[in-house]
């Protein structure tokens, strides 16, 4: 899951399926489902995008009322032109 535009997919994927989690499960179970739909991008993104996934999923859990905090007192980052990927080759340019 190398693809800028895979990554940000799937992080509003889990950003667009937290809510449901919590409004379903027990909060103590909440944490543990969200790991498990967040385990296929955990294991594949590359590692210079690790860093960036990781605040994002950790500012989804801290707006979510989940987890303490903003990353480090950072802003969390978001997906789009301002996203850390954007600097990163686009879609097709890889493809060619």
């Amino acid at each position: 899951m190398d693809r800028k535009s895979d990554i940000d997919a799937e992080l509003g994927r889990l950003e667009t399926l937290l809510p449901g989690l919590v409004a379903e499960l027990p909060a103590e179970d909440v944490l543990k489902a969200f790991a498990r739909e967040a385990e296929r991008l955990n294991a594949r993104v590359p590692a210079e995008h690790e860093a960036y996934v990781a605040r994002r999923i950790n500012c989804l859990l801290a707006s979510a009322g989940l987890v303490p905090g903003e990353t480090e007192g950072e802003p969390c980052p978001a997906g789009g032109e301002d996203s850390p990927l954007a600097g990163a080759p686009a879609d097709e340019e890889r493809e060619r």
